[in-house]
């Protein structure tokens, strides 16, 4: 087994590995220090069904259920389609995982990592960015630490003022109705003291103290101080690739800059992470 680092500020990968036959404690721990170190790490050749999938992400921990259940497969529910096919309720494709966020933090324990795996893939195109939230932070102003410091989200299905609209978020906003749930604008990560911007856009109803419109104002300003190439890893999906990254740590999303008619799917798995602090 080989770990080789992608880039300088993130990203790496992993070969020589079959995670059907790997579950020693060793290896696991090698794997799990790894993604906290570089954020992304894809295994590559791996080789799963369904079953053998969810079975190799317990090395990161344990699964947790994901929002949208109709995408779960039927005979492994842990497991989620992330497809192109997919139509929403007004019949628009939905498009998974666009604009930059991190999963589920509407949740009062969201997941940690999040693992998705190469099932069909297009010619070229639908790569999958992942950008260091760490060193974001790291990068900002003294004053600006110093002014969101203490900030907290409020996290919904869908924010009001989100600039980025998804249907199928808006449904289950009016339809379930959710408990608001707050978080840490500013995340310390529980493994290694380190600290990170942490927020989603469009989940984000507003900032504790402040309007939508303001905190969405302030959301999008620290994005955009954010987004800088050296901080972002934009994988190149290959067959048999198994990327996972840490949320705590990071944001991601999804290129839609291939065929439409061309087949892609991914399997997503999320892991049960700690609450925020």
């Amino acid at each position: 087994m080989i770990v080789k680092k992608l880039q300088d500020s993130i990203g790496a990968e992993v070969i020589g590995l079959d995670m059907r036959h790997t579950n020693d404690i060793k290896t696991r721990k090698l794997l799990n220090d790894a993604v906290v170190e570089h954020i992304a790490l894809v295994i590559r050749n791996q080789k799963f069904t369904p079953e053998e999938y969810l079975e190799a992400t317990k090395v990161f921990g344990e699964p947790m259920p994901q929002h949208f259940t109709q995408y779960a497969l039927p005979d492994c529910p842990l497991v989620h389609e992330v497809s192109n096919r997919h139509m929403d309720k007004s019949n628009n494709r939905v498009k998974h995982g666009s604009g930059w966020h991190t999963d589920h933090t509407n949740h009062v324990r969201p997941p940690k990592f999040t693992s998705l795996y190469a099932v069909s893939l297009p010619t070229s195109g639908g790569d999958t960015a992942v950008i260091n939230m760490r060193a974001a932070y790291q990068s900002l102003p003294k004053e600006i630490k110093l002014e969101i410091s203490d900030m907290k989200t409020v996290n919904v299905f869908m924010g009001s003022a989100a600039t980025l609209k998804s249907g199928q978020s808006s449904e289950a906003q009016v339809e379930r109705k959710p408990v608001p749930v707050l978080q840490p604008l500013v995340r310390t990560h529980p493994d290694n003291g380190s600290k990170s911007l942490y927020f989603h856009p469009l989940k984000t109803e507003n900032i504790v103290g402040m309007s939508p419109l303001e905190s969405q104002q302030l959301l999008d300003d620290l994005l955009s101080r954010s987004i800088k190439d050296e901080y972002i890893y934009r994988h190149k999906w290959q067959m048999g690739d198994w990327l996972i990254w840490d949320n705590r740590a990071s944001m991601h999303h999804a290129y839609f800059d291939y065929k439409p008619e061309e087949f892609r799917l991914l399997y997503r798995v999320l892991t049960q992470g700690e609450l925020p602090f």
